[in-house]
């Protein structure tokens, strides 16, 4: 922004301070990048063009009403929507980490706005005139009320738009794996140890059930997110704003991205923020889901030789440098770290209440990149997995059935009709024998040849009670 290394004066109600001769922002913001240069994170893109859509909203109403002219109304709010666009993004700096409510990034927008719309106007942006960042592009509007509201509608485009579809094609490859393995013998395992047999249908069922309920668990938390504490200004008070244009606000925001929006009812909005929080919770739940996943995934697929090895991957690169021919589960390695980041992100969200103090919540910013980068993260994450890994996954069905029929468990079968303990004994029998519970108990005459072999149906006792 100053590549000619020139600087133009602004002042502010601090005195003067210099800044980038080229910059859209003013003299706020280069106080805040000055102040933090913390972590070099900005504010998402979502986040901003979420922002820029409120106060165009609260252009349109306040043109409407009156108490902006034609001119500067539509001046700023078609400021608005080219940020809203996507445009003039390196003008805005400011780092994540910063006040709390957010001030300096509600700043950092109105200063933009208030000087794109007075180049459109011909004025001089950095007299402010004759649009004002305070007095007309933030009009009837406080850090306090915009930045939650962006925050929380941020959040729900994110989780709709990204996230939710990228783990509807996990769902999908889920169901046609379970679909295509309803048959598909192999040995359960519980404690890490042998237990009774199962079908990869039922696995991969499992697995798909598990993440439509946390999937779902995302979903209910959203309406609590659609209500906006637009209105509410300085500590929910309204001071400074006609309460006809946050609720024509909300109107406009509603018909520009068809959710039913609507104003909060309190100022809890403002006071603190655990909607948000709840939301992060859920989605952590999700990550738990793809971490579980990601981890048997590796699991039963370990081998070749010296694993489980029931499971293969795609291989999509070459595993080691250093040993020729290795292939590792890598998209499984990564959307488990993936959802590591996303645990320690919600971890940081719930923490963020700890700065919910008297009449203000004090960690809006970071939930607002938290929230955004956990959503980025499930969604890349889910992609990569359902396009690089399960849609390519294939079950090793004699390695699996091999596991099932070779298994001691399968005595447990031989209980119903035995006894507990004489069903242990072939167990154990079997074991030292080096020779499968079928062969052990035929060897020691248990029970009449046809009957052992209708217990011992490696197929009847996969597919349980539920028939698969």
């Amino acid at each position: 922004m100053n590549e000619a290394g020139g600087y133009r004066v602004e002042a502010d109600t601090l005195g003067d301070i210099e800044v980038p001769a080229e910059a859209l922002f003013g003299a706020s913001t280069a106080r805040a990048v000055a102040n933090f240069p913390i972590s070099g994170w900005v504010m998402p893109d979502r986040f901003l063009t979420v922002l820029a859509a409120i106060k165009a909203a609260y252009a349109g109403a306040h043109r409407e009403i009156g108490l902006l002219s034609p001119e500067l109304g539509n001046a700023i709010a078609a400021a608005a929507e080219e940020v809203a666009a996507g445009q003039h993004r390196e003008h805005f700096p400011v780092d994540v980490f910063q006040t709390g409510s957010g001030t300096s990034t509600n700043m950092n927008m109105n200063e933009v706005l208030a000087n794109l719309a007075n180049r459109r106007l011909g004025g001089e942006p950095a007299a402010h005139r004759p649009v004002h960042p305070n007095d007309h592009v933030n009009l009837g509007q406080s850090s306090n009320d915009v930045i939650p509201a962006a925050l929380r509608l941020a959040a729900v485009l994110a989780w709709q738009r990204e996230t939710r579809p990228a783990l509807a094609g996990v769902l999908a490859e889920l169901r046609r794996l379970a679909n295509r393995h309803q048959g598909t013998v192999t040995l359960g395992r519980t404690h890490l140890n042998d237990a009774v047999p199962t079908t990869y249908g039922r696995v991969f069922d499992g697995w798909a059930g598990r993440l439509t309920r946390a999937v779902a668990r995302v979903d209910e938390e959203l309406p609590r997110l659609l209500a906006l504490p637009l209105g509410g200004t300085a500590v929910g008070s309204g001071l400074g704003c006609d309460p006809r244009v946050p609720v024509r606000a909300v109107e406009l925001l509603r018909a520009s991205y068809g959710l039913a929006l609507t104003l909060a009812r309190d100022a809890s909005g403002i006071q603190a923020q655990e909607a948000p929080i709840a939301m992060s919770d859920a989605l952590a739940g999700v990550g738990r889901v793809l971490l579980a996943v990601a981890n048997d995934l590796r699991l039963r697929a370990s081998g070749p030789f010296g694993g489980l090895a029931e499971l293969r991957l795609p291989a999509v690169q070459p595993g080691s440098s250093l040993m020729p021919g290795k292939v590792n589960p890598v998209i499984p390695e990564a959307v488990a770290q993936a959802a590591i980041q996303v645990e320690g992100l919600a971890t940081a969200c719930r923490l963020s209440a700890t700065l919910h103090q008297l009449d203000l919540s004090h960690a809006n910013p970071l939930l607002a990149w938290n929230l955004d980068t956990m959503c980025r993260l499930l969604g890349g994450a889910a992609t990569v997995l359902a396009r690089r890994c399960l849609a390519g996954l294939a079950v090793n069905e004699a390695r699996a059935r091999q596991s099932a029929e070779a298994s001691p468990a399968l005595a447990t079968a031989l209980a119903a009709h035995l006894g507990y303990e004489r069903a242990a004994a072939i167990a154990r029998e079997a074991e030292l024998a080096g020779e499968t519970v079928a062969a052990a108990a035929r060897r020691l005459g248990v029970l009449p040849a046809d009957q052992l072999e209708e217990i011992l149906d490696l197929n009847r006792l996969a597919a349980g009670t539920d028939g698969r």
